[in-house]
């Protein structure tokens, strides 16, 4: 008799007789696999994150778009968020609203 290959189920071939014992074994494999991938425990190791079962997965994703939405909402609120060297000394820019016109504004970070 066969088996499958990623579950090991009982596979029966057109000439095997196959007991109902067989086949209630072949459920109880089944139920306890459905049963992994309902609780979000079963692990994926195709997963690119650290968490390898899915709903660990989806929460590692979640945290990561709230880290990335924080990081952008204060990077936005900043008047002048971008930084750089010039002659040995360290300037801020960005760019602000004067009377409906942009305007680029720069100091130097002391």
């Amino acid at each position: 008799m066969e088996h499958t290959p990623n579950l090991g189920l009982k596979k029966p071939g057109p000439t095997d007789s196959i007991l109902i014992s067989e086949i209630n074994e072949n459920m109880d494999v089944l139920d306890a696999a459905v049963s992994e991938l309902k609780k979000g425990t079963a692990s994926i190791p195709d997963l690119e994150t650290v968490d390898k079962t899915l709903a660990g997965a989806i929460n590692e994703v979640k945290q990561e778009s709230i880290t990335v939405k924080q990081e952008l909402d204060t990077h936005l609120e900043e008047i002048m968020p971008h930084k750089f060297f010039d002659n040995g000394k360290w300037y801020r820019w960005g760019f602000r609203t004067v009377d409906g016109e942009p305007e680029f504004i720069y100091e130097e970070v002391l």
